[in-house]
Formats: C-alpha cells, sequence, structure tokens
C-alpha cells in the first residue's frame, strides 16, 4: 500500500500546470484510500528538500533534468511492495525495466519542442521518442485518445484513459454574460500556448464589429512581448495573474474561450470554461479534439480566418449560440475529480493484482 511517483514537477513548482495538478488529485485519492504517498521531484530554491503536504510526502533533489538522475536512484531504494508511478514529462525517469512500475504520460511533447528551441529543438525531439519507446510493454495511464493514439503508433498496448477531472461544479443554466461580444484567453502566455494568436483572432473580429473585448489572463514569457506590442489596442485587458474567484467570473462574463494552443494533453481549462456555460474555441490539435466537442460544446478551427468567421456566425444566432452555452454545461458534467481518483485507484489496483 505505498506509492512512490516521480515527476519532475510538485504541487508548488512556480510552472507547475495541468499534468501536477492531476498527479495532485491522484495523490490525494491515494491517500484517501489508504496508500503512503511520495512524491519526489525537481528543487527550487525557495521550496523544502522535504514536507507533507495533505499526506503526501514530497521529496526535493536536482533541477528539472538532473531530478531524473536523483529520482531513479530514489527508486532503486524501493522494495516490490512500492508500485512507482513514472510521469513522462518529455523524458521519464527510466523505470520501464522495474515490474512495479506503471506510466503516467499526458502528452507527448513533439511540436513544443521546435516552438521553444527552434530548429535546436529537434534533438530532443527525437530523444524523446527513442526513451518513449523504452516504456512500450509497460502498464500505461494517459488523460485522452489523442496520447492513446500518439502511444498505439509508438507499440505500447496496455493504454487506460483515466480522463481529468473538474474542480467545479457545472451551473445548472447558463449565466448572464457580458452586453459587448467578449472573448478571453486563460493560460500560461508562452509559445507552445500560441496567445497572439488569439490576439489576431480578437482584432479580427474587430474588423466586422466595434463592441467586442478581449481578456488576457495569465503570466510568462511573453507577458512583456505581448503587453509592448498591443497594450494601446482598445478593447484588450491583460490582467496578469488572476486569483480563482476572479477566474470564474471571467468565464461566466465571457462568451467565448480562446484556446490556440499548438497541442494539449487534454485541454483542462475547456472544461473549466464549460461548467459556467462557455463554449471554447479551439485549433484541430492533440487535446482539444477531445476536450471540445465540434458543434456541440465550441468549435474547432484549422485558421483565425475560420475562427473569426464561427465567431461572428454564432454571435449573430442568439438561440444557437445559448444552445452551444447549455451543451457545454451538460459535457463538463460528465468530470469530476472523485470519478477521476476512483477510476486511477481502480486501474492500479487491477495492475497490482
Amino acid at each position: 500500500m505505498k506509492v512512490l511517483i516521480l515527476n519532475r514537477r510538485c504541487i508548488k513548482h512556480p510552472e507547475k500546470g495541468g499534468a501536477e495538478n492531476y498527479t495532485y488529485h491522484i495523490a490525494k485519492g491515494l491517500i484517501e484510500a489508504g496508500y503512503s504517498v511520495e512524491w519526489f521531484s525537481s528543487k527550487t530554491k525557495d521550496l523544502k528538500s522535504e514536507e507533507v503536504i495533505d499526506g503526501i510526502k514530497f521529496i526535493r533533489k536536482g533541477n528539472e533534468l538532473t531530478t531524473h538522475f536523483y529520482g531513479f536512484m530514489y527508486m532503486l531504494n524501493k522494495d516490490q511492495d512500492w508500485l512507482i508511478i513514472d510521469e513522462f514529462n518529455g523524458v521519464g525517469y527510466f523505470t520501464f525495466f522495474k515490474k512495479n512500475s506503471i506510466l503516467l504520460i499526458h502528452q507527448l511533447y513533439e511540436e513544443f519542442w521546435n516552438a521553444e528551441l527552434g530548429f535546436v529543438g529537434y534533438i530532443p525531439r527525437f530523444l524523446e521518442k527513442v526513451f518513449l519507446r523504452l516504456y512500450k510493454n509497460k502498464k500505461t495511464i494517459t488523460v485522452s485518445p489523442s496520447t492513446q493514439l500518439d502511444l498505439r503508433n509508438f507499440g505500447f498496448k496496455d493504454i487506460e484513459i483515466v480522463y481529468n477531472g473538474l474542480e467545479y461544479q457545472p451551473l445548472d443554466e447558463v449565466p448572464k454574460k457580458n452586453e459587448n461580444l467578449t472573448l478571453l484567453y486563460l493560460g500560461r502566455l508562452k509559445k507552445t500556448k500560441n496567445p497572439e494568436s488569439a490576439i489576431r483572432i480578437f482584432l479580427k473580429v474587430k474588423e466586422y464589429m466595434k463592441d467586442v473585448n478581449l481578456y488576457v489572463a495569465g503570466t510568462g514569457p511573453l507577458l512583456d512581448y505581448l503587453k509592448d506590442k498591443y497594450l494601446n489596442m482598445e478593447g484588450i485587458k491583460f490582467l496578469g495573474y488572476v486569483s480563482e474567484e476572479e477566474k470564474i467570473n471571467l468565464i461566466k462574463q465571457s462568451h467565448f474561450l480562446i484556446v490556440p494552443s499548438i497541442r494539449e494533453g487534454w485541454g483542462q481549462v475547456v472544461i473549466q470554461a464549460n461548467a459556467f456555460g462557455t463554449p471554447a474555441v479551439g485549433y484541430k490539435v492533440h487535446g482539444l479534439v477531445d476536450s471540445i466537442k465540434d458543434n456541440q460544446t465550441g468549435f474547432l478551427v484549422n485558421s483565425e480566418d475560420e475562427a473569426v468567421k464561427k465567431i461572428i456566425d454564432i454571435w449573430n444566432n442568439k438561440q444557437e449560440y445559448i444552445k452551444l452555452c447549455q451543451n457545454a454545461l451538460n459535457w463538463a458534467k460528465n468530470f469530476s475529480w472523485d470519478k477521476t481518483k476512483s477510476e486511477f485507484l481502480k486501474a492500479i489496483e487491477e495492475f497490482r493484482k
């Protein structure tokens, strides 16, 4: 009844994301089920080497690269009574030879490498595939059909999907939204999330109608660049970091969430927006093709111009827009962290038999 989670980041890491949020809920579910849980990750200067949060013991050592070596060495001291969850984020902890380990992977990085590193990104992009193939005979848990398909193409066979949960109780009816068309970008401001595309979509919509607004909520390495370039554009508001309460209020009053990511594992922000009656418009990329039900809970598009056309067309058909919002609410009701924890626990208990 002991579990070791190996993840390069912990729930307190300044750049934690959806993978860490998922892992945190899973870890809490294991604690609730009577397991003892350790989570090994990298250490930043502001984090303790060890601490216990919600019953989870966190061990931190190394940076985001060297932690894989330290975590591997730490794992070697665990006997067969331990279940090891090796979380693959571009690279894993090399537990593929351990009979008591399983793989947890949210997405392949693929295009991410080139978006962040340019041509040099082809090196880690190649290595990711080499390292991933080492795990093809492992029991694997992932979060979307997109990643499941990627893994099958690498020769993986034992793959189970355990979807992300949801922090919020979906509303029963669509809330009152802003009078003017309001678009929302919510997330990290970095190249892989492609936030400037959301701004370009807004500017093109603005060519067709005067009264339209865009909220840009989030921080990241592109914040200063985007503010310098677009801050004086009428209708754009850069909000920076927003609290949970502010985030919910933004979603409620916005008409569309714009998700221009180049790839997602699932697209957690899509379901969060859906829970408050806000449909999403995103590109036809991995993850988003799973979280957005095209023409039912939002729109999947191939270009900015197509996104603009979809937004304007449905904005001019209020009855269809309300139907889209209600469908989004109903879709969000399929997800909860209690359901995710239960399904994950069932998957690992079947593995341990």
